[in-house]
């Protein structure tokens, strides 16, 4: 049966290719099917890592947030016609984007789920914190109302203390700077909050230090750049 392969992407835009191994480039040289989030970005990607079918030639087929079940499903039968990549928008596909009911009814259905080697900034923001990388938990995007967020931050940190376990969540680029100055001012001093900013980038910026050393420095900028949050007490 043929194969559905799960495709990472860059975290950012580059001239350059720093972040994918060529195997994975090299099998997604040879996919014509593609399921992924947006057709424009893909395209774009596949021009970058030079595809040899034009722009136009490509199947594609659009998986995002709001693709109901059932046309998911029925993306199943693509795979009849030959192996099929699923994409993601930058990162890991499936890991904090769309995708994972996808892969869940391609092995209900006996299809091989090849995993392609790629970026994933949880792993990345992980690595680079120095926090516990044998107990976590990624949490996506925390609430957007300010005391259910500050209620939040003290839940995770609780948790984080009683578990040791490393919390880990994102925000959108244009409120990241709200998200670091709630939890400089609601965790307690001694929590250990790593920032990981534009990772893979060449304005990549990591930091990692307790709270009570956030406060006594300028708070950065973050404004505008994709950045992940976590957080050990």
């Amino acid at each position: 049966m043929s194969s559905l392969y799960l495709i990472p992407t860059p975290l950012g835009k580059q001239k350059e290719n720093l972040s994918l191994p060529e195997y994975t480039l090299g099998v997604v040289r040879k996919l014509n099917i593609f399921i992924v989030e947006n057709v424009r970005t893909t395209q774009s990607f596949l021009q970058w890592i030079g595809h040899p079918l034009k722009p136009y030639e490509p199947e594609f087929r659009i998986l995002n947030k709001k693709t109901p079940d059932q046309e998911i499903y029925g993306f199943l039968n693509l795979l009849k016609n030959g192996d099929v990549g699923l994409m993601s928008e930058a990162g890991a596909p499936a890991v904090a984007d769309p995708g994972s009911l996808l892969v869940r009814f391609a092995h209900d259905a006996g299809h091989k789920v090849v995993p392609l080697a790629g970026p994933s900034s949880i792993l990345l923001a992980l690595m680079g914190s120095g926090m516990n990388g044998q107990t976590f938990a990624f949490h996506g995007y925390l609430p957007v109302d300010d005391r259910e967020r500050a209620d939040t931050i003290r839940n995770l940190e609780s948790e984080s203390r009683n578990r040791k376990c490393t919390q880990i969540f994102m925000e959108t680029p244009f409120r990241n700077q709200v998200m670091l100055e709630a939890l400089i001012n609601t965790c307690r001093p001694e929590t250990r909050l790593c920032v990981a900013s534009n990772l893979t980038m060449p304005d990549e910026w990591i930091k990692s230090r307790p709270i009570h050393k956030w406060k006594n420095d300028p708070v950065p900028d973050l404004t505008g750049k994709p950045a992940l949050f976590l957080i050990l007490a």
